[in-house]
């Protein structure tokens, strides 16, 4: 059991249960619930780094899951493969993110990752780093990147901090889906 329980149903705002009912029913989300204010909104900005950004959803969930190997976070690399497979990433591709083998990826996305890792580790990247991804992404995809880190290695040290237990399966098959894929919070 995680270190703060689960939140109490009984006790939230009708806005965080219209939420709770929209999402995946998984511990994260049961835990995030505490936050009752904070909850809806900070899931519907989440969502639209899924739901609208220009970065794709196979770009997204190689940045997530290389956020949550750096992270060491188990929680969110269980949730997140197999969205990652929805997304078109190989069992090789995700091999080599456990790994952390860049190599194996094009230019285009090597950069985009090396950008992500550099986030990460240092928060600031080089002039060259930041001109690398910005020959692979537009502007606002650099942007939709730098917060996609920042949001799920903030999750990250949630799940780690307070010892997030894995759910018994992934909540990727109880989310939505367009032509783009996998949808948050529909």
């Amino acid at each position: 059991m995680a270190r703060i329980p689960f939140a109490d149903r009984s006790g939230l705002s009708p806005q965080t249960l219209e939420t709770l009912e929209a999402l995946p029913d998984i511990g994260i989300f049961r835990l995030l619930s505490q936050a009752d204010g904070s909850f809806a909104p900070f899931a519907a900005f989440t969502a639209s780094l899924w739901n609208d950004a220009e970065l794709s959803p196979r770009r997204r969930e190689l940045v997530i899951l290389l956020v949550a190997r750096l992270a060491g976070c188990e929680y969110e690399w269980f949730q997140h493969e197999p969205v990652a497979r929805m997304c078109d990433i190989t069992d090789g591709e995700i091999a080599a993110l456990r790994e952390l083998d860049l190599a194996t990826f094009g230019d285009e996305e090597r950069a985009m990752l090396e950008l992500a890792r550099t986030t990460f580790d240092r928060g600031r990247p080089s002039d060259a780093e930041l001109a690398a991804a910005r020959q692979a992404l537009s502007d606002r995809e650099v942007i939709e990147l730098q917060l996609v880190v920042a949001v799920y290695a903030g999750l990250a040290a949630i799940m780690n901090g307070l010892d997030l237990e894995l759910d018994e399966r992934s909540g990727a098959e109880q989310l939505g889906h367009d032509e783009r894929g996998p949808r948050l919070g529909d």
